[in-house]
């Protein structure tokens, strides 16, 4: 595995640190398809990547992205990576590692899910695909094109506490790779609480911390967001076809349903496909008359 050497992660500049209930997402991993927003029901039926055939991730211009080994990550996984991320900086930015220890439970009640012997192999086999799933990043700069940002993996350890004496059950250290996705101000704060509303629709979870990335969002096709939400057809290096595209009505569909629980979790003024106007047709979203969410847990 070849991973960046940054071993210094970027102060993110929060004077008050990170606020209870928010966690923190890299632009690159919302605003491409490195999270699909398709749900599995296990992991033998997820999408399996090999070096011999990396996946390619589409998403936002700005950015190029591919998987080159492990299984398809999720909108669960994404929870779990932005809920470590928001804890690795809770307390400053990360000295040399970011690594954070966490019981169990802790996790599982920061992520909105109920303890249980299916939540808890969920947990650890989450856990275990972000360790393994390997990416290469690209990014673009004005004046140079596409240029090299990150190969790295998500975690680079998880290790299991065996002794009922420690404080805790998990060491995870998020990978040195990830930092690089940090530096610039390329990342998000996004609220927990907002996701676990949309907990019941992926998309939609997808769709609200690729539109929180952006102050503004400009209208854009449904077909570009199908694209960058993992939902357009994938083909391989031979043309054919490796993932199928959703059919263009049932697209839509599923689109106009989860924009509209996107502005009803976050309550801006637009969030939907414009009927009428100029940008008939295109995904419309002008944020503003946002309502305050009250912060229930510290987590």
């Amino acid at each position: 595995m070849s991973e960046s050497k940054v071993t210094v992660w970027p102060e993110l500049k929060l004077p008050r640190g990170v606020k209870p209930g928010t966690r923190i997402a890299p632009h690159v991993l919302v605003r491409t398809s490195v999270f699909s927003t398709l749900e599995y029901s296990g992991a033998a039926k997820r999408p399996l990547i090999h070096k011999s055939e990396p996946l390619p991730l589409d998403g936002m211009s700005q950015y190029r992205a591919e998987q080159l080994e492990g299984h398809r990550l999720s909108q669960s996984d994404a929870d779990l990576l932005f809920w470590l991320l928001a804890r690795a900086y809770r307390d400053g930015a990360p000295k040399d590692q970011a690594v954070v220890f966490f019981k169990r439970g802790e996790a599982l009640t920061a992520l909105g899910r109920i303890r249980g012997g299916k939540t808890d192999n969920m947990l650890d086999q989450s856990l275990q695909r972000l360790r393994a799933a390997e990416f290469n990043f690209e990014e673009k700069y004005k004046d140079k094109g596409m240029l090299p940002l990150s190969q790295t993996r998500l975690l680079s350890r998880v290790d299991r506490a065996n002794d009922d004496t420690n404080h805790y059950d998990y060491r995870v250290t998020i990978a040195d790779g990830v930092a690089e996705l940090l530096r610039d101000g390329s990342w998000v704060l996004l609220s927990s609480e907002v996701r676990e509303e949309l907990a019941s629709d992926p998309l939609a979870k997808g769709l609200y911390a690729l539109f929180e990335s952006n102050e503004i969002v400009h209208p854009t096709k449904p077909e570009t967001l199908q694209r960058g939400m993992g939902r357009g057809e994938v083909k391989d290096a031979r043309g054919e076809p490796r993932i199928n595209a959703m059919q263009p009505s049932k697209w839509l569909f599923a689109l106009r349903r989860a924009l509209a629980r996107v502005q009803s979790a976050r309550g801006w003024l637009q969030c939907e496909v414009a009927q009428e106007g100029l940008h008939a047709g295109k995904v419309v979203v002008t944020k503003g008359g946002q309502r305050r969410r009250p912060v229930q847990r510290v987590v």
